[in-house]
C-alpha cells in the first residue's frame, strides 16, 4: 500500500499487541519529495513509502529477530500482501464469472428438437446448434468472461487491475 507522510517512517513497527499477537508495519522504497505551498513561498518535505501490514505472534525479541533478518521478514510480508490482493481480486472475478454463468448455459443456444426424428433433420438440428453454439461462444459475453479469466496475467496483478465491463447487448 502506498503511503504519504510528513514524518520518515523507521524499517519497521510493531503495533497492536493483544492477545499474544502483534502487527509488524514494515516500511520499503522510501522517497523524500519536497513540496511547495501555492499561497506561500514556504516549502515542506514529505516521505512517500510502500507499507506491508504482517501478524505475528509476539515474543520480547522479535524486535531484534526482525532487525537482524530485515530483508526476509520484509520479503515475507510482501509475499503476504500479494497473495491476500491476489485472493482477494479473484474471489471478485469469480462472483462476476458466477453473474454470467447463465447466460452461457446450452439452453441460450436455442436448440429445438424435431419430434420426428429423420436424418434432415438431425442435419438441420445440429446445424442450427452450432450457429446458437458459436454465437454463445464468440459474443460479447464469452469475450468479457475471458477477459476476467485472464485478470492474473495483467502487468500490476493484483495491485493495478483493469477491470472489464460487460456489455448489456449481446
Amino acid at each position: 500500500m502506498q503511503i504519504e507522510s510528513s514524518k520518515r517512517p523507521n524499517k519497521f513497527e510493531i503495533n497492536e499487541m493483544e492477545n499474544g499477537k502483534c502487527t509488524v508495519l514494515f516500511f520499503d522504497n522510501v522517497q523524500e519529495v519536497e513540496t511547495s505551498q501555492l499561497d506561500s513561498e514556504e516549502k515542506s518535505i514529505k516521505y512517500t513509502y510502500d507499507m506491508y501490514k504482517m501478524n505475528v505472534n509476539f515474543r520480547e525479541n522479535l524486535s531484534e529477530q526482525i532487525e537482524n533478518n530485515y530483508d526476509k521478514w520484509l520479503e515475507t510480508a510482501k509475499k503476504e500482501e500479494y497473495n491476500q490482493l491476489a485472493a482477494e481480486v479473484r474471489a471478485k472475478r469469480n462472483e462476476l464469472l458466477a453473474e454470467t454463468d447463465k447466460e452461457m448455459c446450452i439452453d441460450r443456444l436455442g436448440l429445438k428438437l424435431p419430434s420426428d426424428l429423420s436424418m434432415t433433420n438431425i442435419i438441420s438440428s445440429l446445424k442450427q446448434f452450432f450457429e446458437g453454439f458459436s454465437d454463445v461462444c464468440n459474443g460479447k459475453i464469452a469475450k468479457y468472461r475471458q477477459e476476467l479469466r485472464d485478470i492474473t496475467k495483467q502487468e500490476g496483478f493484483p495491485y493495478n487491475i483493469l477491470w472489464p465491463t460487460k456489455d448489456k447487448e449481446d
